[in-house]
Formats: structure tokens, sequence, C-alpha cells
């Protein structure tokens, strides 16, 4: 009986230091989750503008339209990193986590809805750019030495048009995954966090 008395003391001592941790330490925990989302957020966002500025001059078309936005983005972000950062109480950090993930579903959005219009807008072009890079692949895999194909000399058939489309939505596909697996992840961590915050300012320990 001693022994079961003195485990149950431990027991006890155990639950009231975890419930002084969670009374003193649960809002810069969520803080310092928030700051830390945030920073992988622009580590995302500067290497996925790094890729479309790589696309593009592989294109030839630098993406001024993605820079700017990305900028932009890059601004509010940081002007909402550093309200974390500063924020004196729950309800400030509240706003700053709910701003934030707006600002990131909405760039998520409007980043994917530029990749389908443009590639509605160019279709025709980057049809014919995927004939030639196909012609010219198929070239250099059987070493026959071949001028470049000139994109602008090929007249594309409608199978052609069939099997673009059929390659630009599985490309769309997986884009949307890898955006799911990333942006996605940080708005659902950032809920997490907003509601973690939310129950803590309505039932304080």
């Amino acid at each position: 009986m001693d022994e079961l008395e003195l485990l149950k003391k431990d027991w006890n001592k155990a639950s009231d230091d975890f419930k002084e941790y969670s009374e003193n330490e649960i809002y810069n925990m969520i803080k310092h989750k928030s700051v830390s989302i945030t920073k992988t957020l622009l580590l995302i966002g500067g290497i996925e503008i790094i890729l479309w500025t790589l696309y593009g001059y592989l294109d030839q078309q630098f993406p001024y339209l993605r820079v700017a936005m990305f900028l932009v983005f890059t601004g509010l972000i940081i002007y909402l990193f550093s309200k974390m950062k500063t924020g004196q109480n729950s309800i400030a950090l509240m706003k700053s986590i709910m701003n934030l993930r707006t600002l990131i579903l909405a760039y998520a959005c409007i980043s994917l809805m530029l990749a389908v219009v443009d590639s509605i807008i160019h279709f025709d072009h980057n049809v014919k750019d995927f004939i030639a890079g196909s012609k010219d692949g198929w070239n250099t895999a059987h070493h026959m030495n071949k001028l470049p194909t000139n994109p602008d000399t090929i007249v594309p058939v409608m199978a052609n048009y069939i099997v673009f489309a059929i390659v630009l939505l599985i490309t769309f596909y997986l884009l949307y995954i890898i955006y799911k697996r990333t942006y996605g992840k940080i708005l659902h961590d950032l809920r997490k966090n907003y509601k973690e915050l939310s129950c803590h300012e309505e039932n304080p320990i």
C-alpha cells in the first residue's frame, strides 16, 4: 500500500507540473510554431518562384507577373511575421494566423490559376513546342545529327492536341498534389494552431 500511495503522489505531482506548464507556456508554444510555419512558407514560396523562373528561362518567357505577385506576397508575409513575433496577446496572434491562412490560400489558388490560364492562352504554341521537343529528343536518342526543330514550321493534327491535352491534365494534377502537400499542409498546421489558441482563450487552464 505504501508503494501505491507513493505512486499516486508522483502521478499527482506530474499532473500539477503539466498543468502549470500548459498554463504558462501554451501561448508561447503556439506562437513559436506559427512563426516557424511562416519561415517554412517563405522558403517554399522562394523555391517555387525560382522553379517558375527557371521554367520561364527555358521557355524564353520570364514570369514577370509571378515574380511581382511573389514580391507582394513576401511583403505581406513579412508584415504578418513581424506582428506574430511582437504580438502581446492571444487575440492579436489569432488574427495574424487567420490573415496568414487567408493569404496563403489566395496565393496558392492564384498561382495555380495562372498556370491554367497561361496553358490555355498558349495552348497551340505549347503543342508545337511539345512536338518539336519530342522530335529533337528522338533524334538525340538515336544519334541523328539534325538541326533543332523549329516549332513554327510544325502543323499539329488533332491527335497531337489530344495527346498534349492529356499530358497537360496529368501535369496539372501533379501540380495540384504538390500544392496540396506543401501549401495545404501549411494551411492545416495554421488551422490547428488557431484551434488550439481558440480553445485556450475560451477555456484557460
